[in-house]
């Protein structure tokens, strides 16, 4: 007979099958996970916390001082065994997820008991959203991880009072906290849907102990960046984006749930989840609004302490929605607290209905991208490049192609584009101080698209506001082009500066 041990071990070997199956190739590498995983490249190559390819950013390039110092460190240690990879970035991301995987089902086991606990596990894992972000290198999964666990250590001090366990969630939610600006907030939205919905008479015994705890977590960083800040190149301020937060929040928000939701494909998943939403709140329990209540306050929160409107900020949620959902399942076929409590057979048929729309549009969605993205081997182009621009070349492009960094000389990247004509001069300028040889022009801007989708099968025209575009335009010479079916076509361009002084 199955046990929790067993139930424990189905979802971490189901999370490592979906999890390291074609690793290297989907979903398709994104730049934040250059971006991300080439900190951990630093650190693990130079024993500094820096950016290797950035400029202009507040003096990234001397001291990295965002408070995303979690996954730099967890990639470093992975890259001393491995090497430096995409893939091998993307398996720290992984272990993460089965962490976040098996702290869920530690949760939902005390809250609903042990057979609901493993539908839950298994509905997070098969999740979209859960299943992308747990293979990127980007921090989502670990703040999420962290996040749980933090929240199956408050669930237990809430019933034993525990001081050692108050502690330890504060060391939580300060490693939280230390993952990215949105591990602060997941952490807040729990600490207050708990202590709202538990028992809040434990709180003169959790407050000083998780305080002691999160200080303990937080004041190697903090001291880090002190030092790092005397640094008068280094900006904190400027590298955590502070004053920036100026965009349409309504229709940025709009967009970024039309995203998430993937509509109208997603239309039916979209309405169980909702729905799941409502009737949490309905002859529930404790810990069904508990659940309800952090999803709310994460999406009340997220647009007023962010200027990206990905979608994938929202992946935070997928668990807490994966266990109401399948607690609306649960009440509707065991005939408790719902609607139609006579209808026996209305209610096997709804509560069917929905668990098969939930199951296929999960699966569907996840086979599809396996499907579509199984060749997305971006070293194919990284190749290409390399063969055409020669190994000594300083070569201008997208953060994506500092992949290629030991096959060519690649950037620095100026974190800045050309949005104001009048300081078209000063990023020619920093161009010429380089000295690029190179330029490669892509279809897309900045980043690949997520998803499985076609990229266009042509160039579009010189794009006005982007640097890289006028380089090649004013300054360049196509001399390669080709097409990528993953990645789309691409062009390099050799670069002239012997006239930029009669341009300029």
């Amino acid at each position: 007979m199955f046990g929790w041990k067993q139930d424990i071990a189905l979802l971490v070997v189901l999370q490592l099958v979906l999890g390291l199956a074609y690793l290297g190739t989907v979903p398709r590498i994104y730049v934040d996970e250059v971006w991300d995983s080439s900190l951990g490249y630093s650190l693990a190559n130079t024993g500094s916390l820096k950016h290797p390819f950035v400029e202009g950013f507040g003096g990234m390039d001397i001291h990295f001082v965002q408070n995303r110092v979690v996954l730099p460190l967890v990639c470093a240690a992975v890259f001393k065994v491995a090497g430096y990879s995409i893939t091998a970035g993307r398996i720290g991301s992984v272990l993460f997820g089965g962490l976040a995987v098996v702290s869920l089902y530690a949760v939902m086991r005390r809250w609903f008991g042990r057979r609901q606990a493993l539908f839950i596990g298994l509905a997070t894992v098969i999740h979209p959203w859960f299943f992308q972000v747990s293979r990127r290198v980007r921090p989502e999964i670990y703040y999420i991880a962290l996040a749980l666990v933090f929240l199956w250590l408050m669930a237990i001090f809430f019933d034993s009072g525990s001081r050692r366990t108050a502690f330890f969630a504060g060391v939580l939610a300060g490693l939280s906290v230390l993952t990215h600006p949105n591990g602060l907030i997941i952490i807040f939205t729990i600490s207050c849907a708990v202590i709202i919905w538990q028992k809040a008479r434990l709180l003169e015994r959790l407050v000083p102990w998780a305080a002691l705890g999160f200080t303990i977590a937080v004041l190697p960083y903090v001291i880090y960046v002190l030092w790092a800040v005397q640094n008068p190149q280094v900006s904190f301020a400027e590298q955590m984006q502070f004053g920036m937060l100026h965009r349409s929040f309504l229709s940025d928000e709009i967009g970024r749930w039309r995203s998430f939701l993937q509509w109208p494909r997603g239309a039916p998943l979209a309405a169980i989840m909702f729905v799941s939403w409502i009737v949490a709140w309905y002859r529930s329990s404790k810990a069904e609004k508990t659940l309800a209540t952090i999803i709310v306050l994460f999406v009340l929160i997220l647009p007023f302490t962010t200027i990206n409107t990905t979608a994938q900020y929202l992946a935070a949620v997928t668990p807490f929605f994966s266990a109401l959902v399948v607690r609306l399942l649960w009440r509707i076929m065991a005939r408790r607290a719902v609607i139609w409590q006579s209808w026996y057979k209305s209610r096997f048929v709804i509560g069917t209905a929905a668990a098969f729309v939930y199951l296929s549009t999960c699966t569907v969605a996840v086979g599809l991208m396996f499907y579509h993205l199984r060749g997305a081997d971006f070293t194919k182009v990284i190749n290409h490049v390399a063969s055409v621009v020669g190994p000594d070349s300083r070569v201008y492009g997208d953060p994506i192609f500092w992949l290629g960094h030991d096959r060519y000389k690649y950037g620095p990247y100026l974190m800045v584009h050309m949005r104001e004509p009048v300081i078209v001069s000063e990023y020619y300028s920093w161009a010429f101080k380089h000295r690029f040889g190179y330029a490669v022009r892509t279809a897309w801007l900045l980043a690949p698209p997520m998803g499985f989708g076609r990229l266009r099968d042509v160039m579009p025209p010189f794009r006005e506001n982007w640097i890289g575009d006028w380089l090649c335009y004013r300054f360049g010479t196509k001399i390669y082009e080709f097409y990528d079916p993953y990645y789309g076509p691409m062009e390099i361009y050799r670069l002239n500066w012997d006239n930029y002084y009669k341009i300029m």
